[in-house]
């Protein structure tokens, strides 16, 4: 049974925030205080459920927070990849500058910290402290390898990284009582959005692809897809953050990687499972083509990338008896169904799926 009755959720209508809060919900005796611009898609409603519709910089909000809560989930970011060298200062400022009075009165108020941060803070690769390849990357034991700073690209993970330091010193010296969770590539249904018809700009690459998909273009792959990530589902995701908030004392002070190391694919093969499982969810479109880019046209100058990123995940299986279970292939079906539900009627031309695609 949860420690925490009364947990606010900043950043709560996202995608993860959308399925995090009805999981919490569920947790007996639990009231949560949602806080967010854009509640779309969080469709849960009840009595123990408060929406705050503002953002987390809204006069007095963060100490009404501190102040009725035991524990605070922090998922705000700007986590879109386009815009890490597009428009780093919005980046950095949502990633670190605006979260720094909410670290300060979480520890000044003595109310519990849940923060997410990012594998992306890990860097290019892995490599340990001697500067050494790692094949996984390990909280306690990878260093964090960035680019230079004119490769904008790195404005994320560096802001990141930075709060996770203010956050680390202020458990250490202060007495914080903080989880820094450090999610890899988490996708599920309600992910992300489509350009220009529930926002703008380039979403996050499993939307880039459907994007294409949907609209019959081509998938670009930039510098050939030959990236390799490893997916987990917003299920397992979820379940292991839930176990974080119900076990206080296991998770105090750590830094947790939270993903699947055995959906570990290059982003060539995410866009070949993807159109696999959409060629068959709906038959009559047309056959998936595929174009290589350079990241340079696609993202911009400044753009970088990790080539690999493999979590260990050992540290939240002792500490939450915690196991990722969806692999890739069985996560597809729902995410496609999802995004042909949603936006199949919405682009016009592009044909319903059949009904046994739920399955």
């Amino acid at each position: 049974m949860s420690s925490a009755r009364s947990i606010a959720v900043l950043g709560a209508g996202g995608f993860i925030g959308s399925h995090l809060v009805p999981a919490l919900l569920a947790l007996p005796g639990v009231q949560v205080e949602a806080v967010d611009r854009d509640f779309r898609k969080l469709d849960v409603e009840g009595p123990a459920l408060r929406r705050h519709v503002c953002s987390i910089d809204a006069p007095g909000l963060l100490d009404d927070l501190c102040q009725r809560c035991e524990l605070v989930v922090s998922l705000t970011a700007l986590c879109t990849p386009a815009l890490y060298n597009t428009d780093p200062l919005a980046v950095i400022d949502a990633s670190y500058s605006h979260l720094l009075p909410l670290v300060e009165r979480c520890s000044a108020r003595g109310v519990r910290l849940l923060h997410f941060s990012t594998c992306e803070v890990y860097g290019r690769l892995a490599l340990d402290s001697a500067g050494a390849p790692m094949q996984h990357m390990r909280e306690d034991e990878t260093a964090l390898f960035l680019g230079p700073v004119a490769r904008e690209r790195w404005s994320y993970a560096c802001a990141k990284q930075l709060l996770e330091r203010v956050i680390w010193a202020h458990g250490q010296h202060r007495g914080l009582d903080f989880t820094i969770v450090r999610p890899f590539n988490v996708i599920g249904p309600r992910m992300d959005f489509i350009p220009g018809v529930d926002g703008e700009g380039v979403p996050r690459v499993l939307a880039c692809f459907m994007n294409a998909l949907l609209r019959g273009e081509e998938l670009l792959l930039v510098d050939g897809g030959r990236q390799r990530r490893s997916f987990v589902s917003i299920g397992d995701f979820v379940d292991g953050v839930v176990r974080i908030v119900e076990r206080p004392a296991a998770a105090r002070r750590q830094i947790v990687n939270l993903g699947h190391p055995g959906n570990d694919v290059s982003i060539r093969e995410l866009g070949e499972a993807l159109a696999r499982e959409y060629a068959r969810q709906v038959p009559a479109a047309p056959s998936a083509r595929f174009r290589t880019v350079s990241s340079a046209e696609f993202y911009g100058e400044g753009y970088d990338d990790s080539e690999r990123r493999l979590p260990d995940v050992e540290k939240a299986r002792a500490l939450l008896d915690w196991e990722p279970r969806a692999t890739l292939r069985g996560m597809l079906p729902e995410i496609v169904a999802d995004y042909v539900k949603r936006y199949g009627p919405l682009l016009g031309e592009q044909p319903r799926a059949e009904q046994t695609a739920h399955a």
